[in-house]
């Protein structure tokens, strides 16, 4: 699971972990690991040029209702239902067509 850069805290941190038994890995499980994270790893990828905007936009909205500012809620799209696929497909396309031009 990816989690972002400010949710990551080391294993010392989590009051949990301490009294949790030390586990003997056998040489071949843990170069196993070693292995898959190699494997599963890449330089080019910076965890720290993503950030949770869901959690900071959530965090700002219950700060505002704490401070007793109201809240104002976007009005939501009303999707429409369809039963023909394919028209439904040419018709993103088209939208999408018009607002790249």
């Amino acid at each position: 699971m990816l989690h972002y850069l400010d949710g990551i805290r080391p294993a010392d941190e989590i009051p949990e972990l301490k009294d949790m038994q030390k586990v003997s890995l056998d040489s071949k499980e843990l170069s196993l690991g070693k292995l898959l994270v190699e494997n599963l790893s890449s330089e080019h990828f910076d965890l720290s040029k993503y950030s949770d905007a869901y959690s900071q936009e959530l965090e700002k909205l219950i700060d505002s209702k704490v401070k007793g500012k109201p809240v104002i809620e976007k009005p939501v799209e009303k999707v429409q239902e369809t039963q023909d696929l394919v028209a439904a497909l040419k018709a993103s396309l088209q939208q999408q067509t018009k607002s790249k031009r």
